[in-house]
């Protein structure tokens, strides 16, 4: 198992509206030198409440994504209506309030919320929250906590990548089949060596392309966090944009603390000699309650390769 750490530095911005948070990349077609446009998003959050990715800013039909900040004596509110959301903690320790129940979370921690609640943060020092929302839901689930730790060492803790050393990482599912849901999945990845390969094989779970998988598709956003061990480095990572249909890969410059919509094409990811990277990566099923995560179609001739 790749133990979890902390990568990326605590970061903070002024106010930026959704609309000023989509930052589409462009990516050349080798070959055929077309220029692709890949959504991305400004992920950095303010103080308070930043929406990311919202359904105005982006072509998502069912994640939303969010970061909660704050600091000592500060507490916010969210307000779920057919939506359900996990509640990840990237930094600190937050306390969350769902009806009569209070939940204390650490770093690595999930809460899942259910529809219909009113979940309400605070914390005793600091706490920097990802949200991640699935809409159009119908069945109520019960809130659930997920503690790092209890799932480390378990099947929930899968290390891929034996077999290319530099793709091996560990894929802590927080939020698969131990947790009751209605569209979402969710986890975090860390990888062994810097320089290393993240979702390798290169895959595929959007509804379109030659072998789209339909009604059982996903949706998927990754979250980045990236460091240098160079001095004045600016870190990034390459993300694999490549439609389903194109043999060859095609890969765009993605920087710390930014989120990018991974569904219509292959992904998988490589990082410079320099650059140790984790992400955060979030589905939601196109049919509400079919939330198997390994339904995917791999790249042909990658099909054993994790």
């Amino acid at each position: 198992m790749v133990n979890p750490k902390t990568i990326g530095k605590d970061k903070r911005i002024d106010f930026k509206s959704p609309e000023q948070r989509r930052q589409d990349l462009e990516v050349m077609v080798p070959v055929s030198h077309k220029i692709r446009k890949v959504e991305a998003f400004d992920a950095t959050p303010s103080n308070g409440i930043t929406e990311v990715i919202t359904e105005e800013n982006s072509s998502f039909d069912f994640l939303r994504f969010a970061r909660l900040v704050l600091t000592d004596g500060e507490s916010v509110f969210r307000q779920l209506g057919n939506e359900e959301a996990v509640y990840y903690i990237n930094r600190g320790e937050a306390t969350i309030v769902v009806g009569e129940s209070s939940f204390v979370l650490a770093k690595g921690d999930v809460l899942y919320v259910g529809i219909n609640e009113t979940p309400v943060f605070s914390t005793s020092s600091n706490c920097d929250i990802s949200e991640f929302k699935a809409i159009l839901c119908h069945t109520k689930y019960p809130v659930q906590l997920v503690r790092h730790t209890d799932i480390e060492g378990t099947e929930l803790a899968a290390t891929l990548g034996t077999k290319r050393p530099m793709s091996k990482r560990t894929v802590f599912k927080l939020v698969d089949q131990n947790v009751q849901a209605c569209r979402l999945l969710f986890g975090d990845t860390y990888l062994e060596n810097r320089g290393g390969v993240g979702s390798y094989p290169p895959h595929f779970h959007g509804p379109d392309g030659p072998l789209g998988l339909g009604a059982n598709a996903k949706e998927e956003i990754y979250h980045f966090r990236c460091e240098s061990d160079i001095e004045d480095d600016v870190p990034y990572v390459l993300q694999n944009c490549a439609l389903p249909e194109e043999k060859i890969n095609v890969y765009a410059h993605v920087f710390d603390e930014m989120a990018i919509n991974v569904t219509p094409t292959y992904h998988d990811t490589l990082a410079p000699p320099s650059v140790d990277f984790m992400f955060t990566w979030c589905l939601a099923s196109f049919t509400e309650g079919h939330r198997d995560w390994a339904e995917i179609y791999n790249k042909p001739g990658f099909e054993n390769e994790w």
